[in-house]
């Protein structure tokens, strides 16, 4: 049995610094950017992230990409 992955949706998240626990460890938050084209292509993706990220008053300290897809049996 053959299984194919149809992506359905992305979703662009920006890790960024938001301060420090009392224990002086480093603290970050996500910050999710709505829909992402499917065709989208990566370097874009983090050009934008990177505009973002220069707008915040906080360091972007990682950018991700979360795929949703739908997995169908191709029989």
């Amino acid at each position: 049995m053959t299984t194919s992955k149809l992506p359905t949706s992305y979703k662009l998240s920006l890790s960024v610094e938001n301060g420090v626990s009392s224990l002086g460890v480093a603290q970050s938050k996500t910050v999710s950017i709505g829909s992402v084209k499917l065709d989208a292509e990566n370097d874009k993706c983090y050009a934008v992230a990177a505009a973002i990220g220069e707008l915040m008053s906080h360091a972007v300290v990682g950018v991700y990409v979360t795929e949703k897809a739908e997995l169908a049996s191709a029989e």
